[in-house]
């Protein structure tokens, strides 16, 4: 696919300085860029964010045409909004020694109390590039219905506090449409699903 692009036309870009100035829960670290701009040389200054890869799964019920989300508080919502509160596809970390389908499979458990049957990987991406490291590997998950289900509501020792949500495909859809503040990663998902399967939206 990518030799359908266009050859790349950009100025060379290299690293000139890179210093960590926060490490806790993410690093921070302040970034010098060797490059030019509209031919002129410039040292260009950037803060990136790093926190490690994520992994996000869209868990639906082909049966009964409803998916599994889950609802938190989350810190950057609320101080942009005063709110705070997100619906979501499930995701969290890649911890050390996983791989995306695995991260989803576990967080699944975790933040849903849902087994995931079959997974369809839909492709790895960046969550924004302009500032964060962080490339998230999407999947969309049917759950698998015969397993037996389990409380969710994420770990206690991670701080989370998370309400398991169950709804109608053609709901989520009408949310998406309606322009209501759903993530760009779950927005993402539920269009792939629809393209994919539209006759679970009716």
């Amino acid at each position: 696919m990518a030799d359908k692009l266009a050859e790349n036309r950009l100025p060379p870009v290299s690293i000139k300085e890179r210093r960590t100035v926060y490490d806790g829960w993410l690093t921070l670290e302040v970034a010098v860029l060797e490059t030019t701009v509209h031919g002129e040389p410039r040292l260009v200054r950037r803060e990136v964010h790093d926190h490690g890869d994520g992994a996000a799964v869209l868990v639906y019920d082909s049966a009964s045409r409803t998916a599994v989300l889950v609802r938190q508080v989350r810190a950057a919502a609320l101080l942009a909004d005063g709110s705070g509160i997100t619906l979501e596809a499930i995701a969290g970390i890649v911890d050390d020694g996983e791989d995306g389908e695995t991260a989803v499979r576990r967080e699944a458990w975790e933040e849903a109390g849902c087994v995931v049957g079959s997974l369809e990987f839909l492709g790895r991406a960046y969550a924004s590039p302009g500032a964060l490291t962080e490339r998230l590997w999407l999947y969309l998950g049917e759950i698998d219905a015969a397993a037996p289900r389990g409380k969710g509501g994420g770990l206690a020792e991670e701080n989370e506090e998370i309400e398991v949500v169950e709804l109608p495909l053609s709901v989520l859809a009408d949310l998406a449409d309606g322009g209501e503040v759903l993530d760009l990663k779950t927005r993402l998902l539920v269009e792939a699903l629809r393209r994919r399967q539209p006759e679970l939206f009716v």
